[in-house]
């Protein structure tokens, strides 16, 4: 049996966007979508086993009306994405980041919204998102709420942390399933303070060349051009700072693919700056893939 990719729902917009982006990803790779919601263990009644629902549709009714509520919104966004996906439906009860992060370690991509339904107001990463970023153990596409236009290109990011193998596996296989562009960006110095504050600053920043970072990017994407001949690829080695460079980047892309660093920052062990910065600060969905270390 296929398995199946899985995104994670709490009902939240930012959820939403997530099971939308999954479902039309699943229907690329002609795969099932699997849509878990994750309930408060306080709340499971003695007889409460949640299950996926029936093939009409119908879910259990021992479940919270707040959990049916959700998985019936999800499915709703899942079939108007990907009319047709192979969907599956079940709840969990239990930590919404244990179980996603369990979950990881036996599914091929996992999508989640960048935050969910709890938290402040205005937080742009939640925790939930922010432990799995740090945990997963396969590639995970954090979704913002909001739709952006195709503008079929993918975005792989790297810098000197970065394990580029995997971020450049992972987005040459979605460029070659999409149809896409592929651009390879390696950011390798640091600005002034206060420099690329916007997008004619980050074009005019690309001028300096790197001899020695525009020779190690095109060895490490070597590989993967033999590999997908069929993908346009573009390779640009920025002087800029990282995170500000990609975000910028980020803007007239459809995804942007990064390698999970597992050195982390000091504040946030398991995460790197780059990807760190990219769950903040990124305009389109991103993609973080732990290195093959990881796996």
């Amino acid at each position: 049996m296929t398995t199946p990719i899985v995104a994670g729902t709490d009902g939240s917009e930012e959820s939403l966007a997530a099971v939308g982006w999954a479902a039309t990803e699943a229907a690329r790779r002609r795969v099932p979508l699997s849509i878990v919601h994750v309930l408060d263990p306080r709340f499971a009644s003695a007889h409460a086993q949640p299950l996926p629902h029936d093939r009409a549709g119908r879910f259990r009714t021992d479940l919270p009306h707040r959990a049916r509520s959700a998985l019936a919104r999800a499915s709703r966004r899942a079939a108007q994405a990907a009319p047709g996906v192979d969907l599956r439906i079940a709840a969990v009860f239990g930590r919404a980041d244990q179980v996603l992060t369990d979950l990881t370690a036996r599914v091929p991509l996992l999508a989640i919204g960048t935050r969910g339904a709890g938290g402040f107001p205005g937080l742009r990463l939640g925790s939930v998102a922010l432990r799995l970023a740090c945990g997963a153990r396969c590639p995970v596409v954090f979704a913002p709420a909001g739709t952006a236009p195709v503008v079929g290109e993918i975005v792989v990011g790297i810098d000197d942390c970065d394990e580029a193998a995997a971020a450049l596996g992972f987005g040459f296989g979605e460029a070659d399933v999409r149809g896409a562009r592929l651009a390879a960006l390696h950011v390798w110095a640091q600005p002034q303070a206060g420099r690329l504050d916007g997008y004619h600053d980050w074009v005019l920043s690309v001028g300096p060349v790197n001899q020695a970072a525009a020779a190690l990017l095109a060895e490490q994407v070597a590989p993967w051009r033999d590999k997908y001949p069929g993908v346009t690829v573009t390779e640009s080695t920025v002087h800029g700072h990282p995170g500000r460079t990609l975000a910028l980047a980020s803007r007239g892309a459809d995804l942007v693919v990064v390698g999970g660093c597992r050195n982390g920052l000091a504040s946030v062990p398991g995460l790197g700056q780059l990807g760190y910065a990219m769950l903040h600060h990124a305009q389109c969905p991103v993609a973080l893939v732990p290195d093959a270390g990881a796996l």
